[in-house]
C-alpha cells in the first residue's frame, strides 16, 4: 500500500492488519481490506478476481459474483441494497 502511494499503510503492521480490516481513505477512493468476508473462501475469491487500475498502480479486488455473494451473506439492509444495484447496473446494455 505504501507503494502505491497511500501514506496511511504506515500506520498499520501486517499484524493490526491481519486482527482488523482496514479502510484507506485518498483522492475520493475508499479502499477497504478485509481479511475474512462472509460468503466467499479465499482461495476461490482468488481465481474470479479482477484486475483494477488507479493512478497507474494494479490492484487486485474481488469480482462482481463475490462481491454479491458476500453482500447476499451480511444480509443488511444496505448491503442487499447494492446487490440490487450491482445486479441492475450488470443487467444494463453497453454504450
Amino acid at each position: 500500500m505504501h507503494e502505491a502511494g497511500l501514506g496511511s499503510a504506515s500506520l498499520t503492521s501486517v499484524q493490526g492488519l491481519l486482527n482488523h480490516e482496514l479502510s484507506v481513505f485518498e483522492d475520493y477512493v475508499r479502499i477497504d481490506i478485509q481479511t475474512r468476508t462472509p460468503g466467499i473462501h479465499f482461495d476461490e475469491a482468488w481465481q474470479n478476481r479482477e484486475v483494477m487500475e488507479y493512478h497507474g498502480q494494479k490492484f487486485f479486488v474481488a469480482s462482481r459474483k463475490d462481491l454479491i455473494a458476500s453482500k447476499r451473506a451480511v444480509d443488511r439492509e444496505v448491503d442487499l441494497e447494492d446487490v440490487r444495484l450491482l445486479e441492475h447496473d450488470h443487467d444494463q446494455p453497453e454504450g
